[in-house]
Order: C-alpha cells, then sequence, then structure tokens
C-alpha cells in the first residue's frame, strides 16, 4: 500500500475458501483509510452462515459502510446461480453503464431471482441450523485425526495430506465410505500443501462427523 499510486483496490474474501479461515476485516479497514485504499470483500461463503442472521462477516461486524464494495456470489448456501454486488450508488450507476460484463450479459431468469429472495427471507430465520454447524466445526477441530487439520471456525474444514497421489487416495477411501469429501491438489494450493477440503453442512450429523474421523485415521498411504 504504502508504494502504490492512483486509485487502490484491496480485494479480499470474507471466509477463504481452501483455509475456511476469515480475513481480518477490522484491520484491512484501517490500512485502507490510512492510505486511501478502497476494500472489496468477497461474501461468498459467508453470507447465510456467519452472523446471527447469516448476514455475511462484513455486516456482522458493522462494518459495511466502510466497504467500497461487496460481493454476494448466490451457488454457495443460498443454493441457486448469479450474483450481486453492493456498493454506493456512484459505484452502481458506473457498473451497469460502463462494465462490460454486465452490459453484454443475458439476464438472470425469474425462477433465480425468486429463490435469491426467498434465500434472503430464509436465513435470518436459521439459527438453530447454525448452532448445528457451529456444533459439528467445534466437534471436527477436536477430533484427533492423524493428519494436520486447519484451523477454522467456519464449515470450511481442511486437513492437510502433503502430495497429490496421497490426498487423491485418502478423497477416494473417503468417498468409498459414503463421504462426499474432494482432493485439492496443487497447483490450486501451494506445493506440499495438498489437502481434503471438507464442507461441513447443518444438515450433517455428530456421527457423520465421528465417521469421517475414523475413516481418516483408518486409511494407510
Amino acid at each position: 500500500l504504502k508504494q502504490a499510486t492512483g486509485q487502490i483496490f484491496v480485494v479480499t474474501e470474507s471466509v477463504f475458501s481452501m483455509d475456511g479461515d476469515m480475513a481480518p476485516i477490522q484491520d484491512m479497514i484501517i490500512l485502507c483509510e490510512r492510505y486511501g485504499a478502497h476494500l472489496i470483500v468477497d461474501e461468498a461463503h459467508g453470507i447465510g452462515v456467519v452472523g446471527d442472521r447469516g448476514e455475511g462477516l462484513v455486516q456482522s461486524l458493522g462494518v459495511q459502510d466502510s466497504i467500497f464494495a461487496r460481493v454476494y456470489t448466490y451457488g454457495k448456501a443460498p443454493g441457486v446461480h448469479g450474483a450481486a454486488i453492493v456498493g454506493s450508488q456512484r459505484l452502481k450507476d458506473y457498473l451497469i453503464n460502463f462494465a462490460r460484463s454486465f452490459v453484454y450479459t443475458t439476464a438472470l431468469p425469474e425462477v433465480s431471482l425468486a429463490a435469491i429472495r426467498e434465500s434472503y427471507q430464509i436465513f435470518p430465520t436459521m439459527v438453530e441450523e447454525r448452532k448445528q454447524l457451529g456444533k459439528l466445526v467445534a466437534q471436527f477441530q477436536a477430533a484427533d485425526i492423524g493428519y494436520e487439520k486447519l484451523k477454522s471456525h467456519t464449515a470450511i474444514q481442511g486437513v492437510v495430506v502433503p502430495g497429490n497421489d496421497a490426498v487423491g487416495k485418502l478423497a477416494d477411501h473417503l468417498q468409498a465410505a459414503g463421504l462426499d469429501v474432494r482432493a485439492i491438489r496443487y497447483p490450486t494450493v501451494p506445493k506440499g500443501a495438498e489437502r481434503l477440503r471438507i464442507v461441513l453442512h447443518a444438515y450433517n450429523t455428530e456421527e457423520e462427523v465421528k465417521l469421517m474421523g475414523k475413516a481418516i485415521n483408518e486409511f494407510k498411504i
């Protein structure tokens, strides 16, 4: 930021899609204000699951007025597709008139818009579901498995299994046990940090989390 010139944009995810940890948004706001930078936050993995009402990380912290733009994609918790950009009226007017990817695209069908609206209506009511998800996350974080677990308090959990071949074989083993867990290989993640990417859901059970831990520990490369 000290070295940057011109219009400066800082872009981050709120919940990081590969590690499951959350961005230090408040610290980033302080730095952006200090250096005159614009902060853009992608809430793809925050919407629906982070915050008391599923509002995402930015609004749960009450710092939305300090963010230049927020991006909400609807292919995760909402279970639909498409996305929205939230920002000032000036930003919206600019994008509508000058963003080629918007000007030359096709509008979402009405059924998708209806599903997105319904998601926004449902998310604030899903208090118990978010509590259940939190319990499963804590259970998995406390589980004793033979691999490094990434520290995460969100639905995204990572288990580091170095080597593309090794992590692929372990993922196959878990899928054979009825668990939909996928391998993330290099170069998607750094070499030596290949991992299982586990996404917990509110409808998972404690028994399923136990089964996953048992299946991981049973696997022999």
